[in-house]
């Protein structure tokens, strides 16, 4: 009887750590240096692709803390159509936000402005994670 227990215990460990374990993406990550923002949208200089091994979530986050609200989108190469909803960014926000799901090697451009009422940003930096 302990022999079956150990094996059924043993076997529902290993489902269990099958399920539950974390996946681990190999994201690429790209730095946006000195990102100037106006209230008016502009493109950054660069295009980019979503990586290979990875779940396709575009993230963004800003390297310096922004003194202002930031609205940040990822937007299709060709024509700038939105992918996703545009992440607000707050004031002293430096974390992640998820901007996009997209696929392998889909191509992308980021846009950005300030929000409305807060002026200009100068000299930020930013990091895509892709």
């Amino acid at each position: 009887m302990d022999r079956r227990f150990r094996l059924a215990a043993a076997a529902a460990a290993c489902v269990m750590t099958l399920t539950f374990s974390a996946v681990a993406y190999a994201y690429v990550t790209t730095d946006l240096t000195n990102w100037n923002l106006t209230e008016t949208t502009s493109t950054w200089g660069s295009q980019f692709h979503v990586a290979t091994g990875t779940n396709g979530v575009v993230s963004y986050r800003w390297l310096d803390t922004p003194a202002k609200i930031t609205v940040v989108s990822g937007n299709a190469c060709p024509d700038w159509s939105l992918y996703g909803s545009p992440a607000t960014i707050g004031v002293n926000d430096t974390s992640y936000k998820a901007l996009f799901g997209g696929y392998q090697g889909l191509c992308f451009v980021l846009r950005g402005r300030t929000a409305a009422g807060q002026g200009s940003m100068v000299n930020h930096d930013g990091r895509v994670q892709r």
